[in-house]
């Protein structure tokens, strides 16, 4: 089973992007992706959340970019 796309925010310049998904555990996570110039993209996963809505809420409050983004 492979993780499931929730919902995907998009910093302004493309070069990163914060997925929130939902594990092929069953848990909730973000992942903060950067893509890089030749269109591979490394991405980390960041907590494990009981909701999409409490991982997306943890994701804009901790990285810089969707702070200032979104807020």
């Amino acid at each position: 089973m492979t993780d499931i796309l929730i919902k995907e925010l998009e910093k302004d310049d493309g070069t990163e992007a914060v997925r929130i998904v939902r594990r092929s555990d069953g848990v909730f996570s973000y992942q903060k992706v950067w893509r890089r110039p030749d269109g591979d993209e490394v991405g980390l996963y960041a907590g494990l959340y009981d909701s999409a809505e409490t991982a997306e809420r943890e994701a804009r409050d901790r990285i810089p970019w969707l702070v200032s983004q979104f807020h």
